[in-house]
């Protein structure tokens, strides 16, 4: 099994989101299953998602 965190930021939180959307979306197609929900970090504004692959 292998494990990643997927990471995004941009100007707004609204932007970081649909970011890690789409790298979100085509890591699914290779396979990679979402762990949990997303996480942000306000002070700087990065969003992350964990993922693995089995």
């Amino acid at each position: 099994m292998e494990y990643k965190i997927v990471t995004s930021n941009a100007w707004t939180t609204e932007t970081a989101i649909k970011v890690l959307e789409k790298k979100v979306n085509d890591l699914m197609k290779d396979g990679w299953e979402p762990v949990g929900g997303l996480t942000m970090n306000p002070v700087n504004g990065y969003v992350y998602q964990a993922l693995i692959k089995k």
